[in-house]
């Protein structure tokens, strides 16, 4: 008995001794069974608007490893920012597991105020992205050497404080510029004037624009070609949440435009939407259908096709839209149908798609499309457009139909890490001859 036993323990210590030389060469899916994975976090960041600076986030959050490709990694971290009402962001974080850690998925959100510098918005989505890590980590065997602190004083009763603004955001912005060259100069102006209020239960926006360009051309010694081009916009929306999924609102307008014939356009119309998801899922996915029924006012600066200088007209319109963000990707595109209720052949359909696509490992693809057929043109002049209208798009041209269309691929290979930062020479650098 005591030799089987002695040779039980023998045949444990080397069944132990093999285990302990082939454990670097195990799959971390079998080393996650005892609850760890070894080394570092292997983190994809998926970002793709101004809010993303890859560079800033490796150097922040230090303790992972970062992949160049989904399929290499452990954590699948998708960041999308919206707007808020305020004018400032709100950052998503949604945390992905993959491979070991499939179905351990969270969110972080993070709310930047307005105006907050550039550097202090991304130090807040880093610290959220650390601390969403932070439950992966927990699983690798590094925890040993991640230290949490705290540096603010022991929290208290927030009590919530008055606005002297009432929640309402201004914004006013004033551009201009002069060009010239010895036989063509150009001054334009910009103007804009904004203000909102955005609240759970009510959103309203007003905007005034102004626009101003005047470009002259010396043909020669005698003939001086000149294009003056002047529009100014005032736009309103409200809109009221009714539950989840609805919301009824609308829009009025007065505006001005030599580019579109319009002496004076007033336009009041109120609509009524619906969204298949809750809007606080809008983030990630959207799908809404909105019905607007219009009534507008025109005066129009030259006599149009049909004889007119000013008219009443009422339209309605019905838009679907849908928007889909996930880990493979996002898609999503609209569909909208218009006419004037006193004349139906005046109409328009239109309809757009957009994908971003990861196709495999390193390949994606990027698809854009939008047509129109157009049939609710009242607005043209009588008469042919000049050589100069055309060319310098001083005049809209009649047509039948819009589209734009797009693709394009793009491919990364090479080593699946991206953990180095190193700006040298990312101020520029011109290598021109």
């Amino acid at each position: 008995m005591t030799g089987e036993k002695t040779w039980i323990s023998g045949a444990r210590n080397g069944i132990a001794a093999w285990l302990a030389a082939l454990a670097p060469l195990l799959p971390g899916a079998l080393l996650a069974q005892e609850g760890q994975e070894r080394g570092a976090l292997r983190v994809f960041l998926d970002c793709s608007d101004f809010i993303c600076d890859d560079d800033f986030f490796r150097r922040a959050v230090p303790f992972v490893d970062y992949v160049r490709d989904r399929e290499d990694s452990q954590v699948h971290v998708l960041i999308i920012s919206q707007e808020t009402g305020a004018g400032g962001n709100s950052v998503t974080l949604d945390f992905i597991g993959r491979e070991g850690y499939e179905g351990m998925d969270d969110r972080n959100v993070v709310t930047v105020p307005p105006d907050t510098p550039e550097a202090e918005e991304l130090a807040r989505i880093s610290r959220g992205i650390a601390a969403g890590l932070m439950r992966y980590v927990a699983r690798t065997d590094i925890l040993d050497q991640i230290r949490i602190e705290y540096e603010g004083e022991q929290p208290g009763v927030a009590s919530p404080g008055d606005d002297p603004w009432d929640f309402w955001v201004f914004q006013a912005s004033l551009s201009g510029g002069v060009e010239a060259e010895a036989r063509q100069d150009e001054v334009s102006i910009e103007a804009r004037l904004s203000a909102n209020r955005v609240t759970d239960a009510l959103k309203v926006e007003v905007s005034l624009d102004g626009e101003y360009q005047e470009q002259n051309f010396d043909i020669d010694d005698s003939t001086t070609v000149t294009s003056l081009e002047r529009n100014y916009e005032l736009e309103t929306l409200a809109v009221w949440s009714i539950g989840d999924h609805w919301s009824v609102g609308g829009t009025a307008g007065l505006e001005h435009s030599t580019f579109s014939n319009r002496e004076v356009a007033v336009r009041i119309a109120p609509a009524l939407e619906y969204n298949l998801f809750r809007y606080e899922d809008s983030e990630r996915k959207q799908f809404t259908i909105l019905y607007t029924v219009g009534f507008n006012a025109f005066s129009w600066r030259e006599e149009t096709l049909f004889g007119e200088t000013s008219e009443r007209r009422v339209d309605q319109s019905l838009r679907a839209s849908l928007s889909v963000r996930q880990p493979w990707g996002e898609v999503g595109g609209d569909f909208q149908l218009s006419h004037y209720l006193d004349d139906i052949d005046a109409n328009r359909l239109s309809g757009g798609v957009f994908l971003d696509l990861r196709i495999t490992r390193g390949l994606s693809l990027d698809l854009r499309a939008e047509a129109s057929r157009v049939r609710d043109q009242i607005n043209l002049p009588v008469g042919d457009a000049t050589e100069e209208e055309i060319l310098l798009e001083l005049r809209e041209l009649q047509t039948g139909f819009e589209y734009d269309f797009s693709i394009g691929f793009s491919y990364r290979f090479g080593s699946i890490f991206n953990n180095v930062v190193n700006p040298r020479f990312d101020s520029g650098f011109d290598n021109d001859f």
